[in-house]
């Protein structure tokens, strides 16, 4: 499956808000719904990645200051465990190379063992433990960081 990615317009923004997680994923659907991450993030940097023309994935690449952006990422509820968020990953950071991004940062949830393998496997470095607020609640999450320049 071939996966291309453009900046997400409104239409695509409004589809990927539809998307409902469930299960051990039910807690991520905070980031689809009003004031989430479509929301609270600039349109210019939000992308969504599709195969055979669907929407399979969203990612995020948020300025934090002059040298260090964070990557955020969303793989569509019914396209997860099939490898997805590797492959978008790996968009991702091409992307970040071709704006000049020196350092990508992410924060993962301390429990959530597939992404934070699926991180590493691609070159990020956990740095510390963070407390963030994630829907209401404060969470542990780990910080990890991939220099590109």
């Amino acid at each position: 499956m071939r996966l291309r990615y453009k900046r997400a317009g409104a239409k695509e923004r409004e589809q990927i808000r539809t998307w409902r997680y469930e299960g051990a994923y039910a807690s991520f659907n905070y980031a689809l719904e009003a004031g989430g991450w479509l929301d609270a993030f600039p349109k210019d940097r939000i992308y969504s990645v599709e195969a055979e023309s669907r929407i399979v994935g969203v990612f995020f690449l948020i300025e934090r200051n002059d040298r260090r952006w964070e990557y955020r990422i969303l793989v569509h509820p019914e396209e997860l465990g099939q490898g997805l968020g590797k492959r978008i990953t790996l968009l991702a950071l091409r992307e970040a190379l071709c704006l000049g991004i020196d350092e990508l940062m992410l924060l993962v949830r301390r429990d959530h063992d597939v992404a934070y393998r699926l991180y590493r496997s691609v070159g990020f470095v956990e740095t510390g433990m963070v407390r963030e607020w994630v829907a209401g609640e404060q969470r542990m999450m780990r910080q990890m960081v991939k220099r590109l320049a």
